[in-house]
């Protein structure tokens, strides 16, 4: 029998196992290939690469990339786990070391390429179905199908790449000894978890060293950049993995002393939560990360989605401004508010505004009289002495200053009120300053005029502004014009694609947690049914191994989910001053579902277990 003989003899002889790890590697790959196939498409070649979204979709192609890297590997671990004992047989009979590492390097390139080929024609398949479901996600009628070639050629560059990496440095961490020892012997046990107070206080320590450093705004901080944000992730990582780690020592030394232990099945709990600490640990901290991951993708992208229109009328409040600056002719200013209103009279019902303010124009800093600012709409209209101003926002977000007037030649004036909002197009000037009428017709400054429309249903009359700003273009020395409904299709659109990435890693961390789960009881499943077949000799009934078995999982599946909600949280405290109440209520939303999701989940695990650990129908 030739090598690769053996090589194909032994993928069919632990068919089940190989197709665990096959199916894994399929699903990895088939999410990075269709990603890829939205990253590729024509329709997304005009975006700028060095924009925000540029910089989001490169992110998201390499965080998929290097999280298939972190799956595959932890697939083949789990691969090799439960493989060792066969290959301590390869091992008693006469196979060198370089056989057996040449046999896996053969076996995982043998799986890689068929998960490779099985991956993209799946992709292929269901490409048209996944695109029709990313335009409708995008609200884009150009997003159709396409040959996706250099998705394609990405995909088997990549992650052949990875195949052959992960396959030489895995071959490495194949132990003889420990193979054979494995073979040879009924049972073994696990290190327990060591107690290490000192590395948990001291990454708590560092953690939050970090976290108050950003809350304060160190000028360390800035200067080590990428750096520092690296540090923090890692610093946070590692604080998780100590809580989670001598949490469970703790919870189990608890439960040891106290009188309930006795009761019932809780010592045979405990004493299996003991005897599988460390591994149990190890996989709780790695689905708390996950789910965390998918929580904060649910929360921060999905959000931004849902309140787009919000966004954009705080930093336009028109429909349409034209303002027509002093080098602008009557006739041209005339001709253009003209074709502006019969495009808007085409669209439906409207509301015109005419206001105007003096600018000193090297610090764009503007005055207006209160008649010119009430006649604008979006806020209450006010009343002012003749010795009194009123401050008005020119940045959406930015609290305008209050004092900058004193720089001028105007009478003494006494501040009367402040307006947080900005009155126009955010950033046009940095503030307004309101004047008494007779000290505004006093100002020496050149005079903008502004021509503001709010057309009715403005989000579904994207059509009206794509026409009248392809007619009316802005010039820097005559006239401008922005839409905030030109910028709410725009905005839509980035968001739109901003949250069909956070459904892909959503789904990437979900999916993730619940295939390592399902490694983990695959693993120890032959183990635990040698054990289960004992315990039960010694008396308790099948009901009472239910239990236990029942709140083994329970722990496995909902402590991670509480401790990825409590981050959550910690994450929301941190940021309240800077997120919406949409965070918060997407937040909630998402959690329930996936609360839901996760209990009937559990119940289906269980019951396939519990089948297949104790033959129970």
């Amino acid at each position: 029998m030739k090598f690769n003989d053996i090589v194909v003899q032994n993928i069919l002889r632990d068919k089940w196992t190989y197709i665990s790890y096959f199916l894994s590697s399929v699903f990895s790959i088939l999410v990075f290939f269709l990603f890829a196939i939205t990253a590729f498409h024509p329709m997304l070649a005009a975006i700028d690469k060095n924009s925000t979204l540029g910089i989001t979709m490169m992110f998201a192609s390499f965080f998929i990339y290097i999280f298939s890297f972190v799956f595959i590997v932890y697939s083949i671990f789990a691969f090799l786990k439960k493989k060792t004992k066969t290959l301590g047989t390869f091992m008693i009979t006469g196979a060198s070391m370089k056989q057996i590492r040449t046999m896996i390097f053969r076996e995982n390139m043998l799986i890689g390429g068929a998960a490779i080929v099985t991956a993209i024609t799946l992709g292929l398949i269901i490409s048209p179905l996944f695109l029709m479901i990313a335009k409708r996600v995008l609200q884009a009628d150009e997003f159709g199908m396409y040959v996706p070639l250099a998705a394609m050629s990405l995909t088997v560059v990549l992650f052949c790449m990875l195949f052959v990496i992960v396959s030489k440095f895995i071959t490495r961490f194949i132990n003889r000894e420990e193979a054979i020892q494995l073979l040879k012997a009924d049972v073994t046990t696990e290190k327990i978890i060591a107690s290490s107070p000192v590395k948990l206080v001291l990454s708590i320590i560092v953690s939050s060293v970090l976290v108050i450093a950003i809350k304060l705004q160190f000028t360390w901080v800035e200067s080590l950049g990428m750096i520092y944000y690296i540090a923090l992730i890692v610093s946070l990582l590692f604080t998780i993995y100590f809580i989670i780690t001598q949490g469970m020592l703790w919870a189990i030394r608890i439960k040891e002393h106290r009188p309930s232990y006795y009761r019932k099945t809780n010592m045979l709990v405990v004493s299996n939560l003991k005897a599988k600490g460390r591994s149990n640990a190890h996989l709780i901290y790695l689905l708390t990360i996950l789910l965390l991951g998918v929580f904060l993708c649910t929360s921060v992208l999905y959000s931004s989605y849902y309140n787009v229109k919000e966004k954009t009328e705080s930093l336009y409040p028109y429909s349409f401004q034209y303002t027509s600056l002093p080098g602008n002719t009557l006739a041209q200013e005339r001709q253009d508010i003209s074709y502006i209103q019969s495009a808007l009279a085409k669209a439906g019902p409207y509301d015109a505004y005419y206001s105007a303010f003096k600018t000193d124009e090297q610090r764009r800093i503007a005055f207006m009289s209160v008649s010119n600012y009430n006649a604008l709409a979006f806020h209450e209209n006010i009343t002012l002495k003749d010795n009194e101003y009123y401050v008005a926002a020119g940045h959406q977000g930015v609290r305008p200053a209050i004092d900058l007037i004193h720089d001028y030649a105007v009478p003494k004036l006494q501040f009367a009120g402040l307006q947080e909002q900005n009155i126009l197009l955010t950033g046009f000037q940095n503030v307004y300053y309101i004047v008494p009428d007779a000290i505004y017709e006093k100002l020496d400054f050149p005079v903008y005029k502004v021509f503001a429309f709010e057309l009715q249903d403005w989000t579904n009359n994207i059509d009206v502004a794509h026409d009248i700003l392809a007619n009316i273009n802005s010039n820097q020395d005559t006239h401008l014009i922005g839409s905030k409904i030109d910028l709410y299709a725009t905005e839509k659109f980035v968001k739109s694609i901003m949250f069909f990435i956070g459904f892909m890693l959503s789904l990437i961390f979900l999916s993730a947690a619940m295939s390592i789960l399902y490694f983990y009881l695959q693993t120890s499943l032959e183990g635990e049914k040698v054990k289960y077949a004992g315990i039960r000799k010694i008396g308790l009934s099948m009901r009472e191994v239910s239990a236990v078995v029942t709140k083994e999982l329970a722990m496995l599946v909902f402590i991670p989910f509480t401790l990825a909600s409590i981050l959550l949280v910690c994450v929301m405290l941190a940021m309240r001053d800077v997120i919406s109440s949409t965070f918060y209520e997407m937040t909630a939303i998402g959690i329930s579902i996936f609360l839901l999701l996760f209990i009937a989940s559990f119940f289906m695990i269980r019951r396939s277990y519990l089948k297949k650990l104790l033959d129970v129908q």
